[in-house]
């Protein structure tokens, strides 16, 4: 082959490699308007009295977004807290499990830096569990006047549960109970649970190949800066998807809740390309907080009701750690919920049993 030849396909593929990005470009670009999609009922029709809408809102001096949806704009209100830190869900809850929209109006929150809340404008100092608490109280307030109800339900999954749990523990007379999915109480012992296990199943797997990636991993110490955390964890949560502990025993990798995420109209295309520049910044800025934080110390009583859902192969928030936190828990009601076929999400796993447990839970009040 002449040079020129080759030069001529050289320039021929990256000729349609740029055809082919340009489309894909200009396809997600289409499926990416930034804008609430109605409630339908199955003729296609907006069901009347219905709420669906994107909200943006300060918080705390900050801008920030909500995904508000209900088929009855009336019913209770019910926070949901996402989880990361900085992985809003709306797409994962609304594609897997949307009928919570049934009985609750369902208030999607993209905290401060994360999701579409995510913007070079937010203070890295600005981003601690306090403010998020004071955040999470402000955005209560709100809705409880938006909606005038005098109290409102709160449901945090994964590092959503550390802030839920914090929050209605400091301002109880926000809520009527507190939801807690994937419940993280002690992370440091945590993460040792889900590390000794992964390397205990590459054995049983006879994974040769992990099990060497494992043996070579040092587990962080208590004084290990973010980015030590950072880098185990990147790998380690590998190990865990791929042996069915991690967001799901299905999910052996982060790629469907990403085509999720890309085919969700709700995010512009800008917001899905940022989407993970604001899960880092938000796990640099809250992972020391959380990994160095002890609720078994910090809350021994509620003053509210709490539920607390966990999937028996959860090793992202161990099982273990979390029944033993609500074991030692005083509250004036609570219930330890199990998930036999669930890892770290009930909440989408196992949607029947989770959603009547909810409903009956609802019924009481």
């Amino acid at each position: 082959m002449t040079l020129k030849k080759f030069g001529k396909g050289v320039l021929y593929s990256l000729g349609a490699l740029f055809v082919v990005l340009l489309l894909a470009t200009t396809f997600l670009w289409i499926k990416s308007p930034g804008k609430p999609q109605p409630i339908t009922d199955s003729a296609g029709i907006t069901i009347p009295g219905s709420i669906s809408s994107i909200e943006k809102i300060t918080l705390g001096g900050v801008d920030q977004y909500l995904i508000v949806r209900g088929m009855d704009s009336t019913k209770p209100v019910m926070l949901f807290l996402h989880g990361g830190p900085g992985s809003p869900e709306f797409t994962f809850i609304n594609k897997t499990n949307p009928h919570l929209e049934k009985n609750f109006v369902m208030v999607y929150w993209e905290q401060r830096g994360a999701g579409k809340s995510y913007s070079k404008k937010v203070k890295g100092e600005s981003m601690t569990v306090p403010q998020l608490i004071s955040d999470t109280r402000e955005l209560t307030l709100f809705l409880a006047k938006r909606f005038k109800q005098e109290k409102i339900f709160l449901m945090g999954h994964s590092w959503g549960s550390f802030l839920g749990i914090l929050t209605s523990y400091q301002y109880p007379e926000l809520y009527h109970a507190y939801f807690g999915i994937g419940q993280v109480c002690d992370q440091y012992r945590g993460e040792s649970v889900s590390f000794e296990w992964v390397k205990e199943q590459a054995k049983i797997k006879n994974d040769k190949k992990g099990l060497k990636k494992l043996s070579s991993m040092t587990f962080p110490d208590s004084l290990a800066t973010t980015d030590t955390w950072i880098n185990f964890i990147m790998y380690e949560r590998m190990y865990v998807s791929k042996y069915g502990g991690g967001v799901t025993r299905e999910m052996k990798s982060m790629w469907p809740y990403i085509k999720m995420l890309l085919a969700a109209k709700e995010y512009t295309l800008s917001e899905k390309f940022k989407y993970m520049a604001g899960s880092i910044f938000s796990l640099k800025h809250l992972w020391k907080e959380v990994v160095s934080t002890n609720l078994y110390t910090e809350i021994d009583s509620m003053q509210i009701p709490v539920y607390i859902f966990n999937g028996i192969y959860d090793y992202q928030t161990p099982f273990v750690v979390a029944k033993d936190f609500f074991d030692q828990l005083n509250a004036p009601q609570k219930e330890f919920f199990t998930f036999d076929n669930s890892a770290h999400s009930p909440i989408v796993e196992e949607v029947e049993k989770f959603n009547s447990i909810v409903l009956d839970i609802l019924n009481k009040y």
